[in-house]
């Protein structure tokens, strides 16, 4: 079970009150999956935030060749679940759980519950989750830029630089 002080010990949740993370971890459910369990499903949609108690997980995604393939391994206190979280669409990948794992959810309905109420805090919050997927896109481009370089021919090499300049001109961040 997830408690107020744990809770606020979380990156996600930096910066929130103790009276908020009570009412918070009041709304969260605690499960518990064996090893090898499939937690989320690619392509289903569960809008929730799931936060690892205990255990280890891969996150998968399926190939099209249909293989498998893991694109991260996440752990006690890591989060998982957060695109489906903050908008409406199926999962982009698949979360497995590696060993016996304890999770706790947190479900948008009851983020937005808490939005109406406690606004500061929701916007911390949603803060925090643009963090880690700005985090996760920039590890993302790491390694697409990396395959490209170490295993394209030459010509996709410039395809993909033209692609990346058009995607990151004009941004104003």
């Amino acid at each position: 079970m997830m408690t107020p002080s744990s809770l606020r010990q979380l990156p996600l949740f930096n910066g929130i009150s103790e009276s908020e993370a009570t009412l918070i971890t009041s709304d969260m459910t605690t499960m518990k999956f064996d090893a090898g369990a499939t937690i989320l499903h690619e392509g289903k949609s569960i809008q929730a935030l799931w936060i690892i108690l205990q255990g280890s997980c891969r996150v998968i995604r399926t190939a099209s060749d249909r293989s498998e393939r893991v694109l991260d391994e996440l752990r006690t206190g890591d989060t998982f679940g957060e695109m489906s979280f903050v908008r409406s669409a199926p999962h982009s990948a698949t979360v497995r759980a590696v060993s016996e794992v304890a999770v706790c959810t947190w479900t948008r309905e009851d983020f937005l519950k808490l939005a109406e109420s406690h606004p500061t805090a929701s916007f911390r919050i949603v803060s925090h989750i643009a963090a880690v997927l700005s985090d996760r896109l920039r590890r993302m481009d790491e390694w697409i830029c990396e395959f490209v370089e170490n295993h394209e021919q030459p010509h996709r090499q410039n395809e993909w630089q033209n692609f990346r300049s058009v995607v990151y001109s004009n941004w104003n961040l």
